[in-house]
């Protein structure tokens, strides 16, 4: 099953939500995982981002290339 480009919007968008919430609650309520956890946390977040976001550009490209192939086929 392919992964469309919407999932990776709606994937992104959650952890957006998720950093927020969760600095929220650290915030007001003193909720913690403890320095060490969180940078990890923070860090693996941040490259979970990063990797999704490089995939959604290659599936651009791929749809890009599709497209102009589809374009140029010769009509039947």
């Amino acid at each position: 099953m392919k992964i469309k480009r919407s999932w990776l919007l709606i994937i992104v968008a959650g952890i957006g939500v998720f950093i927020i919430l969760y600095s929220l609650a650290r915030q007001f309520s003193g909720f913690s995982f403890g320095e060490q956890a969180e940078k990890y946390m923070f860090d693996i977040l941040t490259f979970t981002a990063l990797g999704i976001f490089l995939y959604n550009r290659k599936l651009a490209a791929d749809e890009a290339r599709e497209k102009k192939a589809e374009e140029q086929k010769p009509p039947v």
